[in-house]
This record gives structure tokens, sequence and C-alpha cells, in this order.
């Protein structure tokens, strides 16, 4: 990554996410005009790879490593787990903004669908193999019909907001 000059071969993935996003902010606050143009931002979809984050007291401490398994989607209006530092960081650069986008916030709806990963993408075929606690479900995809089209019904209400 080339920052001023500089060349780094590592970094904080949530400082690279900051000035990544500060860059592309500084350019649509130069560029865009939003009496002409609707701009959008799709927040981030959170995983599910800490169970933990949805369950508790005696399912907590079962051996289950991530959602697979998993069948129905959370219940209530709040996310026992933690919200998700991307956001943070997404939401204090958008607060920054002159022009800033409509955000299309995912992040909660999202993290209620523990449910939505349903396939393992780590190599475990067979039915022995799905059972095995070393394997696990592929928490940075979506998999299951649904969730997406759910994003894509808001982001084309969004459009006649």
């Amino acid at each position: 990554m080339d920052l001023g000059g500089k060349l780094y071969q590592d970094m904080d993935r949530l400082v690279a996410l900051e000035r990544g996003l500060r860059t592309w902010a500084r350019w649509i606050d130069a560029n865009i005009d939003k009496s002409r143009t609707k701009l959008f931002f799709q927040g981030i979809s959170p995983t599910h790879y800490n169970p933990s984050d949805w369950t508790t007291g005696a399912s907590a401490a079962s051996s289950a490593r991530s959602c697979y398994g998993e069948t129905v989607p959370m219940t209530g209006t709040v996310y026992p787990g933690t919200y998700p530092d991307q956001m943070k960081v997404l939401q204090g650069v958008i607060s920054d903004m002159n022009n800033p986008p409509f955000l299309l916030d995912i992040t909660f709806l999202s993290a209620m669908r523990k449910d939505a990963h349903p396939s393992i993408y780590s190599g475990a075929l067979t039915s022995e193999q799905r059972a095995n606690p070393d394997h696990s479900a592929d928490c940075s995809h979506w998999c299951l019909a649904g969730l997406p089209d759910t994003w894509n019904q808001l982001f084309y209400t969004a459009l006649f907001f």
C-alpha cells in the first residue's frame, strides 16, 4: 500500500479502511453534485464467527465455532454481539463529509440472520466432515436466498425515497 509516497507492506485493516474511505470521501465532496446525483453506500455486512455473540448460558459453552447448523434468525430488537468496528469507522468518515451518501445500513438486519450462512466452503463435503467441529460455515458470504434480496429491496425503495 502506498500512502504519501511511503510503501507499507502491511497495515492494520481498520486503519487501511479509514484511510481508503477518507480518500473516497474527499473525492465525493469535491466531485459529486448531490442536486443531480443520488449517492448510496451499503453498510458493513457482519460475520457470524463467534456463537457467543448470539448465545447465552450453557449453549454459549458449546464447541460450536460458527453459525453452521443455525436454522432460524435471532429475535428481538437488540443484537447481543459486538457492533462491527468497520461500521464505527464508516460512520465516523460519513459524519465528517460535506456531501454524505445515503447509508444503506444493513448491519443490524444482517447480524440478526445467523441462519443465512448455511454453506461450508472449507472443503467439508461429507456428512461426517460436516459434523466435525473443525469445519465451519463460511461466515463471510451470504448463501441463503432472502437476506441479500432484502438488501436489494431496501436499496430499490431508497432510490425513490
